[in-house]
């Protein structure tokens, strides 16, 4: 075959190919190398298989990187799941807090009922006493001149008795207002908890989401680069073989 031929390469001499397709060809149990034709030297020999093993080095050394890159990935899925699990556990302490404020609250306001019915019972008693002490100043009032003295003591405890009615139902009315206040201000605030609560949970699981499928990109970025490893390391294989026999 002419130097300048097709099939040779410019300013190699004494190389040369074949028209065979860069395809490896199987035919029954023999399977031809896309090198096969190709005429080298000893020294072309040595320089091809050092190109290939410094393909297959930097081949091995991507494929380390995406190894460690895959590992520092999986670490960090780990320590987000970490954290999930302890927004969860703080999450659960949040709902066990508001659980006792609100059996706090409902015994609060079991007491301020108490205190209520307590007042009514009072406020009935001070009625049948103002009731029987009017009763007896009617059946006192044709008595002796100096059993005024005592209607008018009697009037003035009753008028004390009244004070003290009045004040006891504004200091319910002012205990009712103060836990309506508190058990309105208990709600809003277990309603914000509740609602940061959700959307921080949201994004932590979008966040582990996004860091999962970072992990998948990565492990069949790998898979491929050990494809491709395997299929160079086929073709050395077969390449060295090749020189054997031709040596």
């Amino acid at each position: 075959m002419d130097k300048d031929g097709p099939g040779a390469f410019p300013g190699s001499p004494g190389l040369c190919l074949t028209d065979k397709s860069p395809v490896a060809i199987t035919s029954g149990s023999r399977s031809e190398s896309p090198l096969d034709g190709i005429c080298l030297s000893a020294s072309e020999k040595a320089a091809v298989l050092t190109l290939i093993r410094e393909e297959i080095i930097t081949k091995e050394i991507e494929a380390n990187e995406w190894k460690k890159k895959y590992e520092e990935s999986r670490q960090e899925v780990l320590e987000m799941r970490k954290i999930v699990a302890e927004y969860e556990k703080t999450i659960a302490q949040m709902i066990e807090d508001e659980q006792r404020t609100n059996m706090t609250s409902q015994k609060n306001l079991q007491q301020l009922t108490m205190e209520k019915d307590q007042a009514l019972a009072d406020l009935n008693s001070v009625e049948r006493s103002l009731s029987d002490l009017f009763r007896r100043y009617e059946n006192l009032k044709g008595v002796l001149e100096g059993f005024k003295k005592n209607e008018e003591a009697l009037k003035k405890c009753a008028q004390d008795y009244l004070t003290r009615v009045k004040q006891e139902e504004q200091r319910y009315q002012a205990l009712k207002v103060h836990a309506e206040e508190k058990l309105d201000k208990a709600n809003e605030e277990i309603a914000q908890v509740r609602t940061k609560a959700k959307a921080e949970s949201a994004a932590l699981h979008a966040g582990l989401r996004k860091e999962q499928m970072k992990v998948e990109s990565l492990e069949r970025a790998l898979q491929q680069k050990n494809q491709e490893i395997e299929e160079l390391t086929k073709i050395c294989d077969e390449l060295i073989a090749k020189l054997g026999r031709t040596d």
